[in-house]
């Protein structure tokens, strides 16, 4: 299967600007590695499970956000992933909840979901869902907050997508092959499988504890504490958004200008993926 196409997506807008209320609570559900910290909360725990030490310099980033949402898009593509293949790496303790305005409700023993931007969303929700759970098993990268071969995979999906009319396409196998995703059957069988749709309402839980229903998308939330300031800066320039709550020496791409160094980081993901694809 090369890619992953789904019919009836609904265009509606994303409503987006207005503020959220303070990150509180955190759910524990069925053996899912959902983890809360005294500073975080982990949604579909991609690092905590490893049992690997969180350095007291990482800031915690929690990302609430949708598959298909061009403000989303736009945020993980050319600000969050591209600030993750720099050194700021090391100082990041990264949540990913892809869900967004999603509405669940659970009848007959199975969950029903509306999403944002319609069905096709959906999909795309449980498809990085899945992901988060299930490439490297849902562990960190070694020294990291979080996981470079997910991280590169939902980045490459959140770029890739394509939508025409009332489908999404989602190269799913594409984008497993840049970024040596080796279980993607496994990733996709989840998608299709209940697992799927319980991994994805417990994301739904995890974005009801910050605003039910969330007003704007993507929110970003630093260290557990909402602020509008922050959200803001963040989708513009993530760089100098992180930097303010960096303890102690912090990395030269703090003393830079974020949009400056975010376009040389840019230019190396490119570089980066053009080579994965033709030298491996």
């Amino acid at each position: 299967m090369n890619k992953i196409e789904v019919s009836k997506l609904n265009a509606e807008g994303d409503n987006e600007g207005e503020t959220s209320p303070a990150l509180t609570s955190s759910v524990n559900d069925n053996g899912l590695n959902v983890t809360s910290t005294s500073s975080s909360v982990n949604a579909i725990d991609i690092h905590i499970s490893s049992g690997m030490h969180i350095s007291t310099l990482q800031v915690n980033v929690a990302v609430y956000y949708e598959s298909l949402c061009p403000d989303s898009r736009k945020f993980f593509t050319q600000q969050l992933y591209p600030s993750l293949q720099t050194n700021l790496s090391d100082f990041v303790n990264l949540t990913l909840v892809p869900y967004g305005k999603t509405k669940t409700k659970f009848d007959i023993n199975e969950y029903h979901f509306d999403c944002h931007h319609g069905p096709a969303e959906c999909y795309g929700n449980k498809i990085q869902a899945c992901a988060l759970k299930l490439i490297e098993g849902g562990k960190a990268s070694d020294g990291l907050g979080f996981n470079r071969v997910s991280a590169g995979f939902i980045n490459c999906l959140m770029d890739k997508v394509t939508r025409d009319g009332p489908k999404a396409t989602f190269p799913t196998m594409e984008c497993a092959q840049i970024n040596h995703v080796n279980n993607l059957n496994v990733i996709e069988n989840c998608v299709n499988h209940t697992d799927g749709s319980n991994y994805l309402s417990i994301l739904g839980k995890l974005t009801d504890d910050v605003q039910n229903p969330l007003k704007s998308v993507p929110t970003i939330v630093f260290n557990k504490q909402f602020k509008q300031a922050d959200n803001d800066l963040a989708q513009i320039n993530f760089v100098k958004a992180l930097c303010q709550y960096i303890e102690g020496t912090k990395p030269e791409e703090c003393s830079k200008n974020g949009a400056h160094s975010l376009k040389i980081s840019l230019g190396f993901v490119l570089l980066a993926t053009v080579f994965a694809r033709y030298f491996y």
